[in-house]
């Protein structure tokens, strides 16, 4: 394991199939970011249609795609690999796009320059919990980026500039925890990985204003719940 990544992952721990986070072996009850983006109606996703069969036959394999499209990512990232998907032909489609785009990473953010590529960087804060899909880092440059892997057809920028910002707060609290110092933002960017809307995009200056408005909404909230 890379040094930087090895730091971050110490004595933080979390079960892929109960979705629980352990901190030093406890198991941490606090919410996830997807939760916290949830407080907020606006952001919350209409499931409505899976009340019938049909309906409830695409929301899983949505779900399952992009279980299996973050899997690759991970496999990729973390050890080079490239394991088969599923048979599902969009899946298959999708998988040999997305890892054309991590490669692509791979070689703007080199190695050889400082940068080390972390997935799946499970976090603990004081307050929520959540897991970076992409953190690209350099202590060299004291730089870092922060990527979301997406997988639905629906673009929906204003909620998922709103979780990188959530993600950015977690991981500056990491930094502290782990004695990180002056290290400083350059970007967050958004892979939609899905046929109907396949692109990368940087998150926007005005989006990103408005996403550090609802996190200060949705932390308002978080303590007056706790009243």
């Amino acid at each position: 394991m890379k040094k930087i990544q090895k730091l971050l992952r110490r004595n933080i721990l979390i079960d892929e199939r109960t979705h629980k986070y352990y901190l030093d072996g406890v198991e941490v009850e606090k919410p996830s970011v997807t939760k916290l983006v949830d407080l907020l109606s606006h952001h919350v996703f209409d499931t409505s249609f899976a009340e019938t069969p049909e309906g409830k036959e695409i929301l899983e394999f949505a779900i399952t795609r992009g279980l299996h499209l973050h899997k690759v990512a991970e496999e990729f990232i973390n050890n080079g690999t490239t394991n088969n998907c599923c048979q599902a032909n969009s899946h298959s489609e999708m998988k040999e796009w997305l890892l054309w785009v991590l490669n692509k990473i791979s070689i703007d953010y080199p190695e050889s320059e400082g940068w080390e590529i972390i997935s799946e960087l499970s976090l603990i804060g004081k307050e929520y919990v959540g897991t970076l899909d992409i953190l690209l880092i350099n202590s060299k440059l004291k730089k870092y980026v922060i990527g979301d892997i997406k997988t639905t057809k629906l673009l929906a920028k204003n909620k998922e500039a709103l979780q990188v910002v959530l993600y950015n707060e977690l991981l500056k609290e990491r930094f502290k925890q782990v004695k990180f110092s002056d290290f400083e933002l350059q970007s967050f960017f958004v892979i939609n990985c899905n046929n109907i809307n396949k692109q990368i995009y940087l998150i926007d200056d005005e989006t990103l204003e408005i996403a550090i408005k609802e996190k200060q909404e949705i932390l308002s909230i978080l303590k007056s719940l706790k009243i």
